[in-house]
């Protein structure tokens, strides 16, 4: 078996960091008298919509590097000043914007990550999380919905999430920037934490413009790309990283549109790696299997390796994290955080084998898989 982990300090410093500061999270639901915690539970989307119409306005662009009064700022924006005051008051008080003057305010190292030119930007993360298409989804249907068992996000809106992207461009690139400002959240890190110098191609599933592949490829100077992704994103990919990144690695990059649901890519070699970051926990189990089967077929009589990066649910007392990532599963798709349980059963009845489990810096995990010893397409 080919040596797969790297960094292994770092990533267990990483996971002793995450723990320690999990439990600092989980203080003041302990110490707060039960009534009151419930009371900001029950409040906190008080919260988010703020931080989303502050976002949606571009409070922070407004502000840039400088010091502004809510005067200012609303006549930029042509803003009721009041409204405008007593929006960023509350913001400030939970330490999104700073305020230095009574109505003067100025960007905070938090509201800093809203700005449109700060290339490690969330802005898009936010406004797609909180937009009318997925707000509605959590707001209207979802008590109707643990009654019949159909997804909120189809009842809201008339389709599935990605049949509804189909349909909408404008939200469609609204969530291919949203999953682009993924690596602004977690870093991109967790890729060294992996031997990908060990293979000589990576076929990226899912791979959306193909960020995570070309800081694969600019760390490995003979590896080699395939970006597989849904026709409009291909489309959108081809001429995004012209003058961007250097001329060799764009030269070691195909880019190839597909449907994963229709077919795969086919392996090469044994020494191919295909790869599916935060992909089978947005589709159902008999969605995984159709996915699984075309990489079965993809696969042929050769052994490549297959990584999932994906969170692994505990079994019992379910991190909140996981538990989270896991409901907007439910509101948005079919898809689910599985255990590792549910991992192997799914892998298994498709004729994959799991031959590890990593940990690295980041909330999922490495699931490492081949096909199983003997098997044929």
């Amino acid at each position: 078996m080919k040596k797969l982990a790297a960094n292994a300090f770092r990533v267990k410093l990483y996971n002793k960091l995450m723990g320690f500061a999990a439990a600092l999270q989980n203080i003041p639901a302990k110490i707060t008298p039960p009534p009151f915690r419930l009371m900001q539970i029950g409040s906190l989307f008080w919260q988010s919509r703020a931080l989303y119409v502050a976002a949606k306005l571009g409070l922070a662009d407004a502000i840039g590097d400088a010091e502004k009064s809510t005067a200012e700022i609303a006549a930029a924006l042509q803003l009721h000043e009041d409204h405008l005051y007593r929006l960023m008051r509350m913001l400030g008080a939970m330490g999104i914007f700073e305020e230095t003057a009574p109505r003067v305010f100025k960007n905070s190292r938090t509201s800093a990550y809203l700005r449109q030119d700060n290339p490690q930007n969330v802005r898009a993360m936010i406004l797609m999380h909180n937009s009318p298409e997925m707000a509605r989804s959590w707001m209207e249907p979802l008590e109707d919905c643990l009654r019949d068992g159909d997804v909120p996000f189809a009842k809201c809106n008339g389709a599935d999430l990605f049949g509804f992207m189909d349909q909408n461009k404008s939200f469609d690139l609204l969530f291919s920037e949203a999953m682009d400002a993924v690596a602004n959240v977690t870093g991109n890190l967790f890729l060294e934490d992996f031997n990908w110098g060990g293979f000589e191609r990576i076929i990226d599933v899912g791979g959306s413009k193909g960020s995570k592949s070309i800081a694969i490829l600019e760390s490995c100077p003979n590896l080699k790309a395939v970006v597989f992704d849904r026709p409009q994103i291909i489309e959108a990919a081809k001429n995004h990283w012209n003058g961007k990144i250097a001329a060799d690695v764009l030269a070691r990059i195909e880019f190839q549109a597909g449907d994963m649901l229709e077919s795969l890519p086919a392996a090469e070699s044994d020494n191919d790696l295909y790869v599916f970051i935060a992909i089978l926990h947005g589709l159902s189990d008999a969605e995984c299997v159709k996915v699984l089967n075309n990489l079965k077929a993809a696969v042929g009589a050769k052994r490549p390796y297959i990584l999932f990066a994906d969170m692994v649910a505990e079994e019992t007392h379910i991190n909140p994290s996981t538990a989270a990532f896991d409901m907007q599963m439910l509101i948005a798709t079919r898809g689910r955080e599985r255990t590792l349980t549910e991992w192997k059963r799914l892998l298994e009845s498709t004729g994959f084998e799991i031959v590890d489990i990593m940990n690295v810096r980041t909330f999922a995990k490495f699931i490492v898989a081949q096909p199983r010893t003997g098997h044929r397409a």
